[in-house]
């Protein structure tokens, strides 16, 4: 591999970006010794923070260019998502294929990433939460569900609703009220806690906390997105690593 392009889906928000994203750049650059380039594959907000910053990030087309114009041939440009699921934005990456380009996996790229995922929640998240991720007009939205059927089969006190997908919060508030659980934390699934997590988790105006709060349960909210949380980067760099260490043939 010649060169590396982190991509996310990217933030307006300036402490999401320092406190979420930078340590995920930070290890997984730890890993190699070649260029590498972070890209956004939201357009919108690509724009938006150009004209909040100044600063322009690359999309992900843009960043592959970028390598191929300094010389690098695109089966050696390799591109590490950091998307949860393998849903839309994933499929922005996922069509660079054709070009050569390697890409690699989404957080939840099978049932083994997520079983691990659930196992790892299970350590660190002692008290009732419900970790809300965004959602996918996608077949990837199945995840959640199985987060749910998986935390079910554990026995864990833990639930998963989406802001957009099919998993809303009645499935969550009906668990926790079910279970008498008074007081719960609210946990954003998703690794930039930046404009969604802000307003539609913990918002003033019809979140997902206001929801709970209303149902009289108390929300504690889990600070910071899960690029924050030192085993999900754990995660993406085993994701990097094990393909640094795939021989030509099985890229």
């Amino acid at each position: 591999m010649k060169a590396l392009i982190i991509a996310t889906f990217g933030s307006t928000h300036e402490d999401a970006l320092r406190r979420d994203l930078d340590p995920v750049v930070r290890d997984l650059k730890a890993l190699v010794e070649v260029p590498v380039r972070v890209a956004f594959t939201s357009r919108m907000v690509i724009d938006r923070y150009e004209k909040k910053t100044g600063i322009r990030y690359e999309n992900e087309v843009e960043a592959v260019e970028s390598f191929l114009n300094e010389g690098v041939d695109a089966e050696e440009i390799f591109i590490q998502p950091l998307h949860i699921i393998e849903g839309v934005e994933y499929d922005k990456l996922a069509r660079l294929k054709s070009r050569g380009v390697k890409v690699g996996e989404a957080l939840f790229h099978d049932e083994k990433d997520l079983l691990r995922f659930v196992d790892d929640v299970g350590h660190r998240f002692e008290a009732p939460t419900v970790f809300v991720g965004h959602g996918s007009p996608t077949a990837a939205d199945k995840d959640y569900d199985e987060l749910n059927r998986l935390f079910e089969e554990k026995n864990l006190p833990h639930r998963v609703s989406t802001i957009e997908g099919s998993v809303d919060d009645r499935l969550p508030l009906s668990f926790m009220k079910e279970m008498g659980y008074k007081d719960i934390q609210l946990a954003p699934l998703l690794l930039l806690a930046g404009d969604h997590a802000k307003n539609d988790i913990f918002g003033d105006d019809d979140s997902v906390k206001n929801r709970f709060e209303v149902a009289g349960i108390s929300v504690t909210p889990v600070a910071g997105g899960m690029g924050s949380w030192d085993f999900v980067r754990a995660i993406y760099v085993e994701k990097l690593h094990a393909h640094l260490e795939k021989k030509p043939c099985e890229n």
